[in-house]
């Protein structure tokens, strides 16, 4: 294995940030690396793996997300053997003991808040796109991941530019009691340019569009004079020389659509490319008569070196379209959002089809740090000297939404997104004494960002203070108010204009509604003008006349941080709440003071859902239930449903039980405690039961890579629920169900 040399790794010439990290990995510190996307942040990941692995030491790499940590598995297996490296994703266990151990972060979060003492021989946690901690569904993961990681071990964060990385630093060394190496790059490697493309006005800078587009408002003779702009415009304006390009869309179904559209109209393949593909999906598929027809379609696409991309798709799918994409078969690929998180496929040039995106409750403009992590994978190192970022406008709704001017120094800053729940209470409850817990909840990012906004505020008070004492106007507390003459005296002479108006109406206009609301309007002056000012010497008004507009702004910029500092979280705001929760337990009998009972030891160890799937285990239900009801059953619990799902009635199981413990839950803990979908256990049913996938998508409409996130789900749930219960014929019988959902389609891809 070659070694590092002053300027290279592996035959790679290091920038000046790779090489600062490697530098401080060597000397035995803490690392944050921050640095645009496509800079070669991974470099430095995988020098720390490499250098692990010579000294004999075991290493976790934590993803955020599956197809991530199945890149690196894939990379890291091929690099150091399969002995050597494992993977925990939930639903994938191969080698859990392998020196090298790549996991999703929810799976590393559960081994430390547990006390896994397997940890006690891991010396290096890499926690790669660590600005999840941002996350609004799954920043706590990365939160209590971050807070309870074992001193022994040294951390590696990798993440896209942060604006607030120096806190974030600062935050991970004060808890961790270490130097933790604080490593930014600001420039990319390959520069980026942004434009904007309309049919009307071709590729222009955000200015250049606004200029055209007042222009057409002004000399325009109709209501709306701007050509219709779809994606293919575009494509056929860049094709030339922007290829290979991601056309990022917020829409799975537009995704396909839009691929579709594109193969009618183009084909960026040779014969011997397209014979190359279809070899592929031969390999990867088998004989052709076996298909499914959206592999035939997902097969006509690529054939032409276009392809699309989302969760929807099989894993098998996915995995034909990266590895196509990979070999530089696939010249557009139509994607979501999930693309552009750490997996490292650059190309030329990115495409937006709208800068707004459906955040699960409403349309939204994009995040300046989501168009900037998107964009980031234009440009290739070593292959093109720019990259380039297109962004699709309809004229349309310009004025009303118009597109926003992404801004690389206005990072959002990232927070806290810190929620504590029943499986965490759990876990403290059994693990840490009452003190420790107390500094748990201080180490959080949440509480540690509350102290330092409250120190800021108040030093901001204390200044304004200063300044609002120097005007000379605070000794007198009537200014601002009714009660001062400069305010009170012209009020009076408007008052007294308006009396005379009212008067001039007559009887009958007094009466209509404009008269009433005048009367109204008088009264109520009248009432804050009852009481005339008192004596105010001339010279004094005279200084408040020249004073009083500043003093007034900064009253004003005063009252607000006041009212900043008062919305802050107070010191044990989260202590509270654990104490609130811990009550909820003891009611559901889940706790015994600080003692965990057989309930509480469950739902220790149940990760989705704990109170709903523990109430499950120790109501008998299953008992009632064959296996194929039991694995529909357990599909429902924690199931997302998406707009315009929809899912056949077919009575399988009576939910009666089910709804009446749900019910109970909420009845102490709150409607938020449980969740559960019942009709998605029709698919999962009909699965369990032998049908085939074709048989099983006429129950629903759910996309084929839907139909088997479902049944993975699942299969993870049962494998918590076999860690978690006691009963071993129950322990045996749970095996036995997730091996009737892990077949076929649904059975993990040779990783």
């Amino acid at each position: 294995m070659k070694q590092m040399s002053e300027r290279t790794y592996h035959g790679l010439v290091l920038d000046p940030f790779q090489l600062e990290a490697l530098e401080a990995i060597d000397v035995g510190k803490s690392v944050i690396v921050a640095a645009p996307t496509g800079t070669g942040k991974t470099l430095v990941a995988d020098y720390l793996v490499e250098q692990a692995m010579l000294k004999k030491q075991r290493v976790i790499y934590t993803a955020p997300i599956k197809a991530l940590s199945n890149q690196k598995f894939k990379d890291f297996k091929e690099e150091f053997g399969p002995e050597a490296v494992g993977i925990m994703t939930g639903d994938v266990v191969l080698n859990p003991t392998a020196p090298l151990l790549i996991m999703t972060t929810e799976i590393f979060r559960n081994q430390v808040i547990t006390e896994d003492p397997n940890l006690a021989v891991v010396s290096h946690i890499i926690f790669d796109e660590i600005h999840w901690l941002n996350d609004e569904e799954r920043g706590t993961v990365w939160e209590e991941s971050i807070i309870l990681a074992p001193a022994h071990m040294k951390v590696l964060g990798l993440s896209a530019t942060i604006a607030n990385a120096r806190q974030l630093v600062e935050w991970i060394s004060s808890i961790r009691k270490e130097e933790v190496a604080l490593i930014e790059e600001k420039e990319r490697a390959v520069p980026l340019e942004y434009y904007y493309y309309s049919k009307d006005t071709g590729i222009v800078t955000y200015d250049k569009l606004w200029k055209f587009y007042r222009q057409q408002r002004k000399n325009a003779f109709t209501e709306n004079p701007f050509a219709k702009t779809t994606h293919l415009d575009l494509i056929k304006a860049i094709e030339g020389k922007y290829l290979p390009l991601l056309f990022f869309v917020f829409s799975r179904k537009q995704c396909a659509e839009n691929a579709k559209e594109l193969a009618r109209h183009a084909n960026y393949l040779r014969p011997h490319q397209r014979r190359h593909v279809e070899e592929a999906f031969l390999r990867h598929f088998g004989p052709e008569e076996n298909w499914s027809l959206s592999t035939l379609q997902l097969k006509r696409l690529c054939s032409k070196g276009i392809a699309f991309h989302h969760a929807g798709l099989l894993p098998v799918q996915k995995a034909m379209v990266e590895e196509l994409f990979q070999e530089r078969l696939i010249q557009v690929l139509y994607c979501t959002e999930t693309f552009s998180v750490g997996i490292n496929y650059p190309v030329k040039a990115v495409c937006f089809e709208s800068l707004n995106k459906f955040d699960g409750r409403n349309f939204r403009p994009l995040a300046n740090h989501e168009f900037f992590q998107m964009s980031g994978r234009a440009g290739r190192r070593g292959i093109d000297a720019k990259g380039y970022s297109f962004a699709l406008i309809d004229f349309t709704w310009f004025e009303k939404n118009p597109p926003p001017r992404f801004q690389i120094d206005r990072l959002e800053p990232l927070s806290s997104q810190f929620k504590l729940t029943y499986n965490t209470v759990l876990n403290l409850t059994s693990t840490l004494n009452y003190e420790q817990i107390k500094v748990f909840f201080q180490k959080s990012f949440a509480a540690y960002s509350s102290l330092q906004a409250s120190t800021q505020i108040n030093a901001q008070l204390a200044a304004l203070s200063e300044q609002l004492k120097q005007t000379g106007l605070n000794e007198c507390h009537h200014v601002g108010t009714w009660h001062c003459p400069l305010k009170h005296y012209p009020k009076r002479k408007e008052l007294e204009r308006l009396q005379r108006v009212y008067r001039s109406l007559g009887p009958r206009k007094q009466h209509r509604a404009y008269g009433k609301a005048m009367a109204r309007k008088i009264q109520s002056w009248e009432k804050l003008l009852a009481h005339p000012p008192e004596a105010c010497p001339a010279s004094r008004q005279t200084v408040c006349r020249s004073e009083t507009q500043s003093y007034q702004a900064l009253k004003q910029e005063y009252q607000e941080l006041e009212k900043n500092l008062a919305g802050l979280p107070g010191e044990n705001a989260f202590l509270h709440e654990f104490e609130m929760k811990k009550n909820q337990l003891r009611q559901l009998g889940y706790l015994r003071e600080n003692e965990l009972l057989p309930r509480g030891m469950c739902a220790g160890r149940i990760y989705v859902q704990e109170l709903l799937v523990t109430e499950l285990v120790f109501s008998g239900l299953f008992e009632e239930l064959d296996d194929d009801q039991l694995n529909a059953l357990l599909s429902a619990v924690d199931y997302e449903s998406r707009k315009n799902d929809f899912f056949q009635r077919v009575d399988i199981l009576d939910w009666t039980e089910v709804k009446h413990l749900a019910h109970y839950l909420q009845s102490v803990c709150g409607p938020e405690a449980v969740r559960y979908d019942p009709r998605v256990a029709v698919i999962t049913y009909q699965w369990s039961r032998g049908l085939s996938l074709p048989e099983v998508q006429k129950f629903c409409n759910l996309d084929e890579g839907d139909i088997i996130s479902v049944f993975r789900r699942t299969i993870d749930l049962l494998r918590q629920m076999r860690d978690a219960v006691p009963d071993p014929a129950l322990r045996i019988r749970l095996k036995t169900c997730m091996d009737k959902l892990d077949r076929d389609e649904a059975a993990v891809l040779e990783l």
